[in-house]
């Protein structure tokens, strides 16, 4: 035992662990019986090949030698060599008996076994999980950790789901680690580690099969954490950035009120006193307005047909105060009704030709609303435009939360993808074109 002088001095001693007496008597027998089992392949061999060295030789010289090496000599040798092998095996088991102890380990059942055993459960399909043991078990960092001068000798067979790992090849004569990932089909699945002697099962079992194993284990362990914890930082990196996107979004949309709603009230209030059915059918679309309208604001998803008909409410109410001054028409597929939509966005277009087209025209106007399918290069487009025949382009155009606001909000939900264009409208006016990807499956 090693002297407490060596010990830092506010180390405590270590404490002697006891031995089984069962497990001792157990791990001595078998000691002796593995050295020995050795120990009778080597001599089995060495007298096999024993007729070749004396034929090797003179007839004469082989016959005098054959003479000397009678049965009883053959058989002395034999048992006098196997004790001396009992004598050698009983010192090294005591001795790694004796270092146990030292350090304040008990022996176990797996540090004097030849193949030890461990399972992993890992938190990725059967395929990553592969991948990222093949990408651990072949590094130096871990031929460093066993022990070797080099990385270990690797073969891995990703058809069967199996790798084993040693310090020479051929891998199955020396002592080896073989893993094995389960073909479970899930989004986790198991890894059985199993670390095997090879031709050292007729050696003393110092803990070597125990150590490789818990070795690998830890490897395993280690890395599939890392990955698994940086996947996670991804993933609450992504949600979090949903999160700050969905957040700005609200706050986007929130600035496109319906800056009409005061003058709608108090339109229908002096219909209410003057022409009562006007006034009923003002309310009837402001209510259509308002139920398409206060979704928009919680959500950064719609359809192109709720969008639409937001844009009808609107301009029916916008008739309803401007008289026969707006005219408006609605061309749409209804098959791309149920597509997804930006919200907010084509009812700010509308705002605009109102306000800015024809509201400044001292003459009667037309708003046209469609939309289609279209193809530009490799992309395909839902395109929806909104042409005015007002007074044109003019400096008060888009400012404010208009035309800033919708192209932020594009940039932000599908990047480059999406685009929006205000051009002259041919003859007078102005034409707003919005194009997302067809189908919403960038929103």
């Amino acid at each position: 035992m090693s002297s407490p002088a060596f010990l830092p001095f506010n180390a405590p001693p270590v404490p002697e662990a006891t031995h089984d007496r069962r497990l001792v008597r157990r791990y001595l027998l078998q000691s002796a019986l593995r050295f020995n089992a050795g120990s009778l392949l080597f001599l089995s061999l060495a007298i096999a090949l024993l007729p070749l060295w004396l034929n090797s030789g003179t007839a004469a010289t082989g016959e005098s030698v054959a003479r000397k090496l009678n049965l009883y000599m053959v058989g002395g040798g034999v048992l006098a060599v196997m004790a001396w092998f009992a004598l050698m095996s009983s010192g090294i088991a005591r001795g790694f008996l004796a270092r146990l102890s030292e350090e304040g380990k008990a022996l176990c059942a797996e540090g004097m076994a030849s193949s030890v055993t461990r399972r992993i459960d890992a938190p990725f399909n059967s395929h990553t999980t592969f991948d990222l043991c093949t990408e651990s078990l072949s590094g130096l960092a871990l031929g460093t950790a066993l022990g070797y001068s080099g990385p270990p000798a690797f073969f891995h067979d990703p058809f069967k789901g199996r790798i084993v790992l040693g310090r020479w090849r051929p891998l199955a004569l020396g002592r080896h680690v073989e893993v094995r990932v389960s073909s479970d089909v899930g989004p986790s699945c198991r890894i059985e580690l199993r670390c095997r002697a090879g031709l050292a099962w007729f050696a003393i079992q110092q803990g070597e099969s125990l150590k490789a194993a818990e070795v690998v284990c830890v490897q395993l362990r280690q890395h599939l954490a890392r990955h698994a914890h940086a996947l996670d930082a991804a993933r609450r990196a992504r949600e979090l950035e949903r999160t700050s996107l969905q957040a700005r979004l609200s706050a986007l949309q929130a600035q496109v009120e319906p800056h009409f709603l005061f003058n709608t009230l108090a339109n229908l209030k002096y219909l209410i006193r003057t022409d009562q059915q006007a006034a009923q059918d003002m309310l009837d679309h402001l209510v259509g307005y308002l139920q398409n309208a206060l979704p928009d604001m919680r959500s950064v998803s719609s359809t192109l047909g709720r969008e639409m008909d937001l844009v009808s409410d609107y301009l029916a109410l916008m008739r309803i105060r401007m008289g026969a001054r707006l005219r408006f028409a609605v061309d749409m597929d209804e098959g791309l009704r149920g597509l997804p939509f930006p919200p907010a966005m084509l009812i700010s277009l509308v705002e605009n030709a109102v306000k800015h087209g024809l509201e400044r025209a001292s003459r009667p106007g037309l708003i046209t609303i469609s939309a289609s399918r279209e193809i530009k290069g490799e992309s395909e487009l839902l395109s929806v435009s909104v042409v005015d025949d007002g007074v044109g382009l003019t400096e008060q155009a888009g400012q404010g939360t208009g035309l800033a606001n919708i192209a932020e909000r594009l940039l932000l939900l599908y990047g480059r993808q999406a685009s929006l264009s205000v051009e002259p409208a041919d003859g007078q006016g102005v034409r707003a074109v919005l194009a997302v990807p067809f189908a919403g499956s960038h929103a």
